[in-house]
């Protein structure tokens, strides 16, 4: 690894829009973490999650199609168990990473593929099946092909997130994905998600099911538990749903959610005080 007096290094990554983060690493190894940037501004940097043996869902799908995509075959099946393990261990052991069968912020970056339209195999697949999961996804068909259907619905969740948008599944939309960004099955839960994030006053939750601009509205007013805020139901209309909340004087929050109208996402892009 080389002398513990060895000089450090200096790492420059560029982000979006042309903003720079200087790192000072002294091994050989960096851990990338993202912060999600554009309309938002910066946020809570991103982490990968950590799946290993025991997991089950659909970042284990994820890393099952992944592994296979690098050669090292095992079954789809979002369980992680002794077989995806040893695959996971072949490709660590592949990449010179550390083999401990544990899938985590060294091995997520070497793991992913980018995939765009065009592209077919198992990492098309990884995606389609990420988003067949979310919301009304259930007609993406996982077939391996990134074909139109595939393309719009990640150009959705991209212009959604305030990302950079290109249909080009990467680093950044790979992170969003497997970090549960817009995975809300129905309206009032990713209503009910954003407000539950504004009485904790965490904004990087809220993101998770917000747009930017309704973040920013949202958190344009602080929570406050001695206001008395109660739920009071759900409504639909014309595209949106909007979920509201009343203070014990009569004042009200109300959010809307897009109802699967650009791509399968139901996602909250307005919150109204009243």
């Amino acid at each position: 690894m080389g002398s513990r007096n060895a000089r450090p290094q200096h790492l420059v990554l560029h982000f979006l829009q042309g903003a720079e983060c200087v790192l000072t690493v002294p091994f050989a190894v960096v851990i990338f973490a993202f912060s999600s940037l554009d309309k938002r501004g910066f946020q809570m940097a991103l982490t990968w999650p950590v799946e290993q043996k025991g997991s089950t869902g659909e970042n284990v799908r994820t890393v099952q199609y992944l592994v296979t995509a690098h050669g090292h075959a095992t079954g789809v099946d979002g369980v992680f168990g002794p077989l995806t393990k040893t695959a996971v261990e072949a490709f660590q052991s592949s990449r010179g990473l550390g083999v401990d069968g544990i899938v985590g912020q060294q091995t997520w970056p070497q793991l992913i593929i980018q995939v765009q339209q065009g592209s077919n195999g198992d990492a098309v697949r990884a995606v389609q099946s990420q988003i067949h999961g979310r919301g009304d996804g259930a007609h993406i068909v996982i077939d391996g092909i990134f074909g139109p259907d595939t393309n719009d619905a990640v150009r959705a969740f991209q212009t959604l997130l305030g990302l950079s948008v290109d249909g080009i599944v990467g680093q950044q939309t790979w992170i969003h994905l497997v970090n549960g960004y817009l995975a809300a099955p129905d309206p009032q839960t990713a209503a009910r998600d954003v407000f539950s994030a504004w009485e904790v006053h965490n904004r990087d939750q809220a993101a998770k099911n917000a747009t930017p601009a309704a973040v920013n509205e949202i958190f344009a007013e602080s929570f406050s538990s001695g206001d008395g805020w109660s739920f009071e139901g759900c409504q639909g209309a014309l595209g949106h749903t909007f979920c509201s909340w009343k203070r014990s004087n009569g004042h009200e929050l109300r959010i809307g959610v897009i109802n699967a109208v650009e791509g399968p996402y139901y996602v909250a892009d307005q919150a109204q005080f009243t």
